[in-house]
């Protein structure tokens, strides 16, 4: 029930905010693509299809908190928050053993190194300019 009011919050909170003229961050740092589901076959033995499911979650960091330590770690926290959120949308009626949300985070440590390198190569730049 939760999670099905947020959104609502959320826009109205963004409403109040562009109705007062008041420039603020972005409420969520995290977005959450509807699952797709594929049929890859199928199991006879009980006439049911097999089914993969993907759900794409955006981790939206803010360039410069990148530069700080502090600023990777709440990174780090907004991508286990979209793991979590996107293993629940993928199956929330099947139990998971874990495999889920550490494989969602696995994969995105190489794109984390990316970012935060980028960032802090960046601000090393223009302190040099």
């Amino acid at each position: 029930m939760t999670t099905k009011t947020l959104p609502l919050a959320l826009a109205i909170a963004a409403l109040a905010v562009m109705t007062t003229g008041v420039q603020a961050a972005p409420l969520d740092q995290v977005q959450i693509d509807r699952p797709v589901v594929k049929v890859i076959g199928r199991d006879w033995a009980i006439d049911a299809p097999i089914e993969k499911v993907t759900v794409t979650a955006r981790v939206i960091p803010d360039p410069e908190t990148l530069t700080t330590d502090s600023g990777v770690k709440l990174l780090n926290d907004y991508i286990r928050e979209a793991a979590r959120r996107a293993c629940f949308d993928a199956g929330p009626m099947v139990p998971d053993d874990g495999t889920c949300y550490r494989n969602a985070i696995a994969s995105a440590r190489p794109q984390v190194a990316a970012l935060v390198a980028h960032a802090r190569a960046a601000k090393s730049e223009a302190a040099a300019s």
